[in-house]
């Protein structure tokens, strides 16, 4: 069964209280676990964060989130309409340097990638930038199919 929840939202740092609550009650009404809510939400965070105060900076916009459960995955689509940017080609931090000498920010999308089974980006013909977080939530659904 197909169901999708929706929440599009004005994209300030005061909202992501709202963002971490839709996620997680959207992942609990499609009876998701706790570990893998607390993965998705995490990962959303630093994603929507990453969008208000980078892509976005501080001129104003929204972000959209739909979030849907199908063939043991939770998919989460998060659009903007920030200046364009991949996520995915961001090379990884050097966890392994001393904090003073590591360079600034990287972090949350690292963050990110590790929480999450998969993430997409395409910039859509609009300009939008969309991004699909994947979790799989149920392998024994996936190998049945």
């Amino acid at each position: 069964m197909y169901s999708e929840n929706y929440l599009c939202i004005s994209a300030e740092l005061e909202n992501l209280p709202k963002i971490r609550r839709f996620i997680q009650e959207s992942a609990e009404s499609k009876e998701i676990d706790a570990d893998t809510i607390s993965d998705i939400v995490l990962a959303v965070d630093e994603i929507t964060t990453n969008i208000i105060v980078h892509g976005y900076n501080g001129t104003g916009g929204n972000i959209e989130i739909k979030m849907s459960k199908e063939a043991g995955r939770a998919i989460i689509q998060v659009s903007d309409q920030a200046h364009p940017f991949d996520p995915t080609r961001l090379p990884p931090p050097d966890i392994s340097l001393p904090l003073e000498e590591r360079t600034a920010g990287g972090l949350g999308v690292y963050i990110a990638k590790n929480l999450m089974d998969e993430i997409n980006y395409k910039q859509s013909k609009s300009g939008e930038n969309q991004l699909t977080l994947i979790k799989i939530i149920n392998q024994q659904t996936i190998e049945e199919e």
